[in-house]
């Protein structure tokens, strides 16, 4: 029994017959490991940063639009503010302005009645001077008139002309032209530009140029008291729209 020696192996071939088995039946089965976490929350943040800077964006697009809102509400309050508060002053301007127009009419109408007063004079002065040239430049008118005066007469016994010494030779030819009967005569109290119609019974002045104005005079008042009603009407149309003011 003590001739029996046990078996040996080489070191080496067992180690390589252990290293060559496997426990499982597929040797080139390899086990996979779970993925790592870093990438997938990698791309979470990124993700996250977009949709955060997406919510800015939206958030400051939700502001402006508000502000000018805001602003566009504020604007139409003080334009209409603005334009009623211009209204009124307007009204008010054309108040002052109307008050101011009324007491300048109402202080013109002497003004006025002044006025008319002295361009009546200026007319009938002128009226004056005009008829006066057109006689003196031409007798026959004055001549015209006497005869058409004569003849409205009841007696026309022993009647004359008389005329004045300056403008006896041109009335002197101016009958013997037309073969007229009237006797002509000078006279010395008769001014240049006048005549008169002497007979049995009258003796009537013929003076063309206040003829004029004596008609002008009795013009005068009625064409005065026109302007004054006028006036009249001026003020008050004043003193009723200062009533309604008030």
């Amino acid at each position: 029994m003590s001739d029996i020696k046990p078996l040996s192996f080489p070191h080496g071939e067992i180690s390589s017959a252990e290293e060559k088995k496997s426990h499982f039946p597929f040797s080139s089965l390899q086990v996979m490991q779970p993925p790592t976490d870093s990438a997938p929350r990698s791309v979470d943040s990124a993700t996250r940063m977009k949709q955060l800077e997406q919510m800015l964006h939206e958030a400051q697009g939700r502001a402006e639009i508000v502000e000018k809102e805001a602003y566009d509400k504020a604007y139409l309050a003080g334009e209409k503010a603005g334009m009623a508060l211009g209204k009124k002053r307007a009204e008010q301007i054309l108040e002052s302005i109307e008050e101011s127009l009324h007491g300048v009419e109402a202080s013109l109408a002497p003004i006025h009645q002044a006025f008319s007063e002295a361009v009546f004079d200026v007319a009938r002065h002128i009226a004056e001077q005009i008829v006066g040239k057109a006689i003196e430049q031409d007798h026959s008118k004055l001549l015209k008139i006497a005869e058409q005066a004569a003849a409205q007469l009841p007696d026309t016994t022993e009647l004359k002309v008389a005329v004045s010494v300056d403008d006896y030779a041109s009335f002197k030819r101016l009958l013997e032209e037309s073969n007229s009967l009237t006797v002509l005569t000078s006279d010395i109290n008769t001014a240049n530009g006048t005549c008169r119609i002497v007979s049995a019974q009258q003796d009537i002045l013929i003076d063309p140029v206040a003829a004029v104005a004596g008609y002008l005079e009795q013009l005068a008042p009625a064409m005065l008291s026109e302007t004054a009603d006028m006036d009249d009407k001026i003020n008050k149309r004043s003193d009723d729209g200062q009533t309604e003011q008030a």
